[in-house]
């Protein structure tokens, strides 16, 4: 049976390293392609033959689920430092998510009959039927988001702690932000060289004209710009 890794400068091999795991280029097309394009191997078109080892897998193995950064391998010897820590945090994200799943599956209501069923529907605080009807992920910059998308049209906050604590973090942020920014527009406007910024501010005048007063200097301007 094969077992040499096809990664350019990787020379693993079955033989050598009885603890990898070999697994083959997909054959689903768009998914074989990503791979290739992930490999970069010059003029090459892998066999049936031809193995991956699992090294260049984050988790240490390939991953059938789309939407793991596993899906597609990442970590080769052209890979960049930068790609490389992106492709850690990406897979510890998305098994934090996948964990965090299974314990919500874990925690659903069970009925009179002792099945488990998840809760259809929930009222809000003005006595309004809401049901859920779809659950998405969402993924802003450093953090996941579970949200619950309501028949009504609206987003149900998110009620885990971590979540709420990093949105209110970064609220604090923007408006410290946005702070800063009127401040500073505040200092260009005064350290703009237009006219009113020189406007009754004769010792401003004086320092960067060295006439005495505004008024001299828009006499000195008036009379400049009839040439």
């Amino acid at each position: 049976m094969p077992g040499i890794c096809c990664a350019v400068g990787c020379d693993n091999s079955r033989q050598r390293n009885p603890g990898l795991q070999f697994v083959s280029i997909p054959k689903d097309l768009d998914r074989r392609n990503k791979w290739l394009a992930a490999i970069r191997r010059d003029h090459w078109q892998p066999t049936s033959n031809s193995r991956l080892c699992s090294q260049h897998f984050v988790s240490g193995r390939k991953n059938d689920n789309p939407m793991s950064p596993d899906y597609i391998p990442s970590l080769f010897a052209h890979t960049s430092a930068g790609q490389r820590q992106r492709s850690i945090y990406a897979t510890s994200r998305f098994e934090h998510t996948q964990q965090m799943k299974r314990k919500r599956t874990e925690t659903l209501v069970p009925d009179s009959d002792h099945e488990t069923v998840a809760p259809s529907s929930t009222s809000d605080a003005t006595g309004l039927d809401i049901t859920l009807v779809e659950q998405v992920e969402c993924v802003k910059d450093d953090h996941s988001y579970s949200q619950a998308i309501l028949s009504s049209g609206i987003v149900e906050p998110c009620s885990n702690a971590a979540c709420q604590a990093t949105v209110k973090a970064l609220t604090n942020e923007c408006a410290r932000l946005r702070a800063e920014v009127n401040c500073l527009k505040d200092k260009v406007n005064v350290l703009s060289f237009n006219e009113e910024a020189f406007k009754g501010n004769d010792e401003m005048v004086q320092e960067l004209t060295g006439l005495p007063s505004y008024a001299k200097m828009m006499v000195v301007f008036g009379f400049l710009s009839g040439f």
